[in-house]
């Protein structure tokens, strides 16, 4: 534990002061979160790299400033409260869950904290203070700030010791090991690694990921829907994996058509999304399926408006495209011409229509309109094209798939069809 501090209360004229910086503060929190979620993530890939850890990331550090912030403001004359909020454990308990180093919580923590500091001392600095109170909020600003981020760390720690202590020694826990370090391609033979972890890798595997994509879910409603989606797709019972709050799943000889996916989707309980990957043999098939799931789920959690389930095979082009994001936002840029204007159902049309390898007829049953109107709107789509469609189809679709995924939240095209 570490030793209570010996705080020395500011005058009354400067816990004003301090709460006016304070309130300035929380005036523009949207920037400050964007700041501090930028920093700590770009510092950690462990955690950037993970879809779930990162949102769990945002969670807690929302959470953490929130709270310093307004400790502050009620009480700007005592140092604040080290309450870790729940946001905060739950990024701690998952690390812990899986075998993340705890130095990487350490430098989210510290990055955090240092924007977290240049952002109160130029508060200050805009509500016009200067000699004895200048000195007197960042005094405040300082030991507060510090001494919050030391108590958080210090109760984590101590949450961390436990969650690990319950783990070790754990059949679960020697399961999941054994499955990280197939995924991770440890020499292991395919028989020896279908024996520690208690499933046969013979044959073929559809790996899945399954999480809650709008708030937390009961417990056991991942393992139910991750049956659902295993019998919906022709395979067996599914072998899981608890990583937290989501769940890995392998199942046997299925069939991931994302025409059976999305049939399944409605039997999944609400609140649960789904990625799937492909059907692939073996050890490496196992490893391999699982790789796409996870790709498919990153994309996924991009934002809030796509489909609850959806398969690797679907958006495989637009996943490996964004490997580059800053490139992939430059081609579809280069692409739209003045197209960026077009409605919704223009670049909707345009896409299924190219994907239906430019048959219009089959683009209008999909769409559920009139082959006409298909072609109205491809005409219309061509004059705001820089360049006329006829010849640039992969461009263009291309294009098309990458801006449903780079897109703000809510100003995607409708689900996949």
């Amino acid at each position: 534990m570490i030793a209570a501090q010996r705080w020395e209360p500011p005058s009354p004229a400067a816990a004003r002061q301090i709460r006016g910086v304070a309130r300035r503060m929380l005036a523009d929190f949207d920037a400050l979160l964007s700041a501090a979620n930028e920093a700590i993530l770009d510092s950690s890939p462990v955690l950037a790299d993970d879809p779930v850890l990162a949102a769990q990331t945002r969670a807690s550090t929302g959470a953490n400033l929130r709270r310093w912030i307004a400790s502050t403001i009620d009480r700007p004359d005592a140092p604040a409260g080290v309450d870790v909020p729940p946001e905060a454990l739950d990024l701690a308990r998952e690390m812990t869950r899986r075998g993340t180093d705890r130095d990487s919580l350490l430098t989210a923590y510290r990055q955090g904290q240092n924007v977290a500091w240049r952002t109160w001392m130029r508060c200050a600095q805009e509500e016009g203070l200067d000699g004895d109170g200048l000195v007197a909020a960042l005094d405040y600003g300082s030991r507060s700030l510090f001494g919050f981020v030391d108590g958080i760390l210090s109760g984590l720690a101590a949450q961390m010791d436990a969650e690990r202590d319950a783990l070790i020694g754990g059949v679960v826990a020697r399961r999941r090991e054994a499955v990280l370090l197939i995924l991770d391609g440890a020499p292991i033979t395919q028989a020896r690694a279908a024996a520690r972890i208690g499933y046969e890798l013979a044959g073929h595997h559809t790996a899945l990921v399954l999480w809650a994509s709008d708030g937390a879910v009961a417990a056991g409603e991942l393992e139910h829907a991750a049956g659902v989606v295993s019998h919906g797709i022709g395979g067996g019972r599914p072998f899981t994996v608890a990583t937290g709050s989501a769940l890995w799943a392998w199942t046997s000889n299925a069939t991931p058509d994302p025409e059976r996916v999305r049939a399944m989707a409605g039997d999944v309980p609400d609140g649960i999304a789904v990625a799937v990957g492909s059907s692939l043999p073996g050890l490496t098939g196992f490893r391999d399926s699982h790789r796409e799931a996870v790709a498919t789920q990153r994309l996924l959690m991009r934002g809030t408006d796509g489909p609850r389930a959806i398969t690797y095979a679907e958006v495989r082009v637009a996943s490996l495209a964004l490997q580059d994001e800053d490139r992939a936002r430059a081609f579809v840029a280069a692409a739209r011409g003045a197209r960026a204007g077009a409605d919704a159902e223009l670049r909707e049309t345009v896409r299924v229509y190219l994907r239906e390898d430019s048959s219009a007829p089959r683009a209008a049953t999909l769409l559920h309109t009139h082959r006409n109107t298909v072609l109205k709107r491809l005409a219309r789509a061509d004059r705001l094209l820089p360049q006329p469609l006829a010849g640039r189809g992969l461009e263009v679709h291309l294009a098309l798939e990458l801006e449903r995924w780079l897109a703000p939240a809510g100003s995607r095209g409708t689900d996949l069809r």
